[in-house]
């Protein structure tokens, strides 16, 4: 069974203030007497659920097409929850009742609730989110060396109130090895996520050289 946890991409997609918006603009039409009709879409890196590389955030870091596949396989993938309001960060102690998840995952996913407001207040749930403090990566790679994937329901693990702290919680993530590749404005409302295991599979939007690139995320279960 496959349970699709990105949201598609539209004029409405919320985003990170200063991401420029999706923009659709028709190149052909069949009312000025074209052959078909035709757009073109144009649209950031970072639009919608997206995977952040290392390129995004290092000096010389690998992109999309270095680093992932046309089909990238992320097994096995766990959930856990660590509900959160607001600009409240996630620290290392948030993450000690979640240890077993933690060390037996190649993809973790954080499950704040934030994306319950993703609909009713998009400026809310862009601007004044929850957050990952910079010490949680390298807590990670010391419980759990495999780890090569951080997904979260929250536009970003980013806040555009403490923008030097999202930058150092980017590079520790991203810069240091092992990698551990950021997943970010991921829905995680099905209920089944949490708990047992399951597979994620991602399809970049577009496969080229990117420091960050939308992406088709689905849930695998047996």
């Amino acid at each position: 069974m496959l349970i699709p946890i990105s949201y598609p991409l539209n004029r409405k997609t919320p985003l990170y203030p200063g991401t420029e918006p999706l923009a659709i603009t028709p190149t052909r039409s069949l009312e000025r007497e074209d052959a078909e009709n035709e757009s073109r879409i144009v649209f950031s890196s970072h639009t919608g659920t997206h995977i952040d590389l290392p390129r995004h955030s290092c000096p010389g870091g690998g992109s999309v097409r270095v680093l992932l596949a046309p089909e990238a396989v992320f097994e096995p993938a766990r959930c856990i929850e660590i509900p959160r309001t607001g600009e409240e960060p996630i620290r290392i102690h948030d993450l000690l009742p979640h240890l077993d998840a933690v060390r037996n995952a190649r993809a973790l996913f954080v499950k704040t609730g934030s994306s319950r407001i993703r609909e009713s207040d998009p400026e809310a749930y862009a601007k004044a989110h929850p957050w990952v403090h910079h010490e949680v990566p390298g807590f990670l790679r010391t419980q759990n060396p495999a780890l090569r994937l951080l997904g979260i329901d929250t536009i970003s693990i980013a806040t555009p109130s403490y923008p030097e702290e999202g930058a150092k919680a980017h590079r520790a993530f991203l810069c240091n090895h092992p990698h551990i590749f950021l997943l970010e404005d991921v829905d995680l409302s099905y209920g089944r996520l949490l708990g047992e295991p399951w597979i994620l599979r991602l399809y970049p939007v577009v496969f080229d050289d990117l420091d960050a690139v939308p992406v088709v995320a689905l849930a695998e279960f047996e």
